[in-house]
């Protein structure tokens, strides 16, 4: 297969890097850092906060800026400097609020990079097994009436998002991005925030045309960004969705697949990734 020439890589986070008990493997790490010592830019582009996906941008040994809250800020680790960040507007973040107090939903409330819930519960325990952020228990999510957070999550059953969804899709409409980016996680979002139009704007940031862009990912919230990258590849363990729309499938994240993925497409010395 003719190496695809690339100046700007996408990664996904959880699926794709990082697995369900938040570990990812150091082969896959050398992969990215062997691919941005090419000179390409290899940003993570995460639903996750920004303050629980640096690790992995330091681990990896990157250079370019993060893509995180599913596209709604753009923030460098280096310096700190934040790109690009949309909110979601205070007013319907009040609704939301409301709607899980009174009917007793667990909401992960999102604001200046901190993470609030109303109270410790098997749902947040859950959230931080996977992704290791920082929750902090604040009591009522009232108390933040009047702000404009980067993000809310409704975590519940999967039935019950379902169901839910199609419920604030007519209360909302367009006026907020409201998905599901796992099957118990129901995301609300600024109608901006999405990572394909947060990398499209990266891209032109960094001077990347768009058929020099490539995107990796295995969640339903990746598919817009991997239609629009110039070349797209799918984890095995990707939603079906995922792997129809990708020119290249790689194997599960189990067995390194993101390595795999990246030695193959972009040359890479085995020995280099793997180690001697």
């Amino acid at each position: 297969m003719a190496s695809p020439p690339v100046d700007l890589i996408a990664v996904d986070l959880d699926g794709t890097l990082a697995d369900e008990q938040n570990r990812c493997s150091l082969v896959d790490l050398r992969a990215m850092h062997a691919v941005a010592q090419k000179g390409a830019y290899v940003v993570i582009a995460s639903g996750r906060m920004h303050a629980a996906t640096e690790r992995f941008w330091h681990e990896a040994g990157l250079n370019a800026p993060i893509l995180s809250y599913n596209g709604a800020m753009v923030k460098h680790p280096r310096d700190g400097f934040i790109w690009f960040h949309l909110t979601v507007p205070a007013a319907f973040a009040d609704a939301i609020v409301d709607f899980c107090e009174t009917n007793g939903y667990h909401l992960n409330y999102y604001l200046n990079d901190h993470l609030y819930v109303r109270e410790e519960t098997a749902w947040s325990r859950l959230y931080h097994q996977r992704t290791g952020s920082v929750i902090e228990p604040v009591g009522s999510l009232t108390r933040f009436r009047g702000q404009s957070p980067t993000k809310l999550i409704l975590i519940d059953n999967p039935e019950t998002t379902d169901t839910l969804r199609e419920q604030f899709l007519q209360q909302f409409g367009n006026r907020l991005n409201i998905i599901k980016s796992n099957d118990e996680y129901l995301e609300f979002m600024h109608p901006g925030a999405n990572k394909a139009r947060t990398l499209q704007r990266l891209a032109h940031q960094l001077g990347v045309p768009r058929e020099r862009v490539l995107a990796i990912g295995d969640g339903n919230n990746d598919i817009p960004m991997l239609r629009w990258a110039g070349y797209a590849v799918a984890m095995g363990n990707a939603k079906p969705a995922v792997k129809e729309i990708a020119h290249y499938v790689a194997p599960p994240i189990e067995q390194n697949g993101l390595a795999i993925a990246l030695i193959d497409i972009f040359k890479l010395d085995e020995k280099e990734v793997y180690g001697s």
